[in-house]
């Protein structure tokens, strides 16, 4: 019997380019780790409530320098990625495909 754990985290890989000071094209890969969020609680969060805030817990393999050009740790690392709109959107497409991908129907 296939048993589901409703309580889990999870590594997946994170895709994200982005443009430099010069407009020339950087591509790079990091792994992010998601909870699983029970639909319900996603439907009953307030209208302003960002996907992110409730399932993004991990990022490793991506450096993103504070202050003093010191590297962002924990909460504070997973702040900047949530608030820079490529990497935001990069999460946010991993996270979708994560949950849809392998569990799409053969045709």
């Amino acid at each position: 019997m296939f048993k589901l754990n409703t309580n889990r985290t999870y590594t997946y890989p994170v895709a994200l380019t982005i443009y430099d000071e010069t407009g020339k094209e950087q591509n790079g890969k990091f792994t992010a780790t998601f909870k699983v969020v029970a639909q319900d609680t996603l439907r009953d969060l307030p209208a302003d409530t960002l996907l992110l805030d409730q399932v993004l817990v991990g990022a490793n393999g991506i450096e993103v320098p504070g202050e003093g050009g010191k590297p962002l740790e924990g909460d504070e690392l997973l702040h900047a990625l949530k608030n820079d709109p490529a990497a935001s959107t990069a999460l946010i497409t991993a996270y979708q495909e994560s949950v849809a991908k392998k569990n799409r129907g053969r045709i």
